[in-house]
């Protein structure tokens, strides 16, 4: 896993209200088919409950920081 794919899904939100809109409003489950995420990532971002694009940037990286290995992958 790269993180690439879950900074490109926030830079997108950063960028597209609609899009963040609707990543924090009941549509993330459609709008992580357009990323290329693992299971992993997808069943971490889909439970996160944030109000706002900064709490789930938060919550993306403390998963982040619990999961990932030194060589740049996550822990299944």
């Amino acid at each position: 896993m790269s993180r690439m794919a879950l900074h490109v899904l926030v830079g997108t939100a950063l960028t597209d209200p609609d899009f963040c809109n609707r990543l924090l409003n009941g549509g993330r489950p459609a709008l992580l088919t357009e990323f290329d995420l693992t299971a992993e990532e997808r069943e971490a971002v889909l439970p996160i409950e944030a109000s706002s694009l900064s709490e789930f940037a938060t919550r993306l990286e403390e998963w982040l920081a619990t999961n990932e290995q030194p060589d740049g992958g996550v822990h299944p």
